[in-house]
């Protein structure tokens, strides 16, 4: 009896170990066929993504639809792994969905899961009253929006006084610098509104940046492994190529950053004579307060007058003082020089007169007469 219980038993250790084999062999094969599968759809996606970098056009949606087709590939693996259990269920119904959501896929859905690029550009004409008032407007409203000013054209003529404004505002604020603009005392207004919509073109620029980096690395490698100076030569003019394009891409690519963060705003301002009539029969009020404003003007300009007036005399005040002293002393010198050469001019005149006397009575023989008193003073020594 106890032979035959041992034999039962060792059958029994038999089968359980046979069992043990059947089943390690069976997740075996079920892990190999799961890791096949995934590296399948690895290489599927891996040459569908060079394929794409190839063609310079490829379109959005084609890295959604890879990963679709991954997560559908690789669904029958995990199954196998949990084979059995209720998560096999929820791993066949997202696969399902997954599946179902490529058939119906387009490039509105890629757009819908990133960031929305919106260009606006606005045109706005403007007939203003008081042009330079509000031009002076349009320039604070750009400061105080965090804008700047690309453009400005000023023109005048007989009839019509005007510029033009090229604005860059903030994408965030665009609305509002609007409204602030319409604010602006005005005739006639005309404005226009447009958006662009560049999601897809921008999506495009990054699928295509991404493959041409993917080839730049691979001729890198290709350069680091050719033997031939020919074939050196030929990558890398290869590469070259490829890094002007990418270079053309980020620049297309900042050139939308740019245009998508700040907003376009052309407006014209301008004036003409028939405003300017309308502004001023507006403006003008009864006739008392138009004499007294005209009497405060005139005050105010005489008052103003006089103040630069007592400047200017007392800025030259120290000059002033300088140019009287040397004139007291240029006519000092001018007076003293006059009387002495008066002296000198009566002093010749008496001697030529006692000369002529002299001469008279040495022809005529009669005594000289006796000389005056004032010519006595005259001969008198100063």
């Amino acid at each position: 009896m106890q032979k035959r219980g041992l034999h039962y038993l060792y059958y029994v250790l038999g089968l359980i170990v046979f069992a043990i084999v059947l089943t390690g062999c069976g997740a075996g094969s079920n892990n190999d066929s799961a890791s096949r599968s995934e590296m399948k759809a690895d290489n599927s996606s891996t040459a569908e993504g060079f394929d794409g970098a190839a063609d310079q056009n490829t379109s959005a949606n084609a890295a959604p639809k890879d990963q679709a087709v991954s997560a559908a590939a690789e669904a029958p693996a995990a199954e196998g792994d949990k084979a059995g259990g209720g998560s096999s269920a929820v791993s066949n119904t997202d696969a399902a969905r997954a599946a179902g959501g490529t058939a119906g896929f387009t490039g509105s859905d890629v757009v819908a899961g990133l960031n929305k690029k919106l260009i606006y550009h606005a045109s706005l004409t403007m007939e203003v009253t008081d042009y330079a008032k509000a031009q002076t407007e349009v320039r604070n409203m750009v400061t105080l929006a965090e804008g700047y000013i690309v453009e400005f054209s000023e023109n005048t003529s007989e009839y019509e006084h005007g510029g033009a404004f090229i604005l860059k505002v903030p994408a965030s604020g665009f609305s509002s610098f609007l409204d602030h603009l319409e604010k602006i005392k005005n005739v006639k207004l005309q404005h226009k509104i447009q958006g662009q919509d560049v999601s897809e073109e921008y999506v495009d620029l990054g699928s295509r940046l991404k493959a041409k980096q993917l080839m730049e690395s691979q001729y890198i490698e290709f350069m680091k492994k050719a033997t031939k100076s020919a074939d050196l030569v030929a990558f890398a003019n290869q590469l070259g190529a490829i890094q002007e394009e990418m270079e053309t891409i980020k620049g297309r690519m900042r050139y939308i950053d740019q245009n998508v963060s700040f907003s376009t705003v052309e407006l014209r301002l301008y004036q003409t004579e028939e405003s300017v009539g309308i502004a001023k029969t507006k403006e003008q009020g009864p006739l008392m307060d138009r004499a007294s404003d005209a009497l405060q003007s005139s005050l105010h300009a005489l008052s103003v007058m006089f103040q630069w007036l007592f400047i200017l005399l007392a800025a030259a005040l120290p000059v002033l003082i300088v140019a009287a002293v040397v004139v007291v002393i240029v006519l000092w010198v001018r007076k003293r020089n006059k009387s002495r050469d008066h002296g000198t001019v009566m002093r010749i005149r008496q001697e030529n007169r006692e000369q002529n006397q002299t001469h008279q009575d040495q022809t005529t023989g009669n005594p000289a007469p006796a000389p005056d008193a004032d010519e006595l003073d005259d001969k008198k020594p100063e």
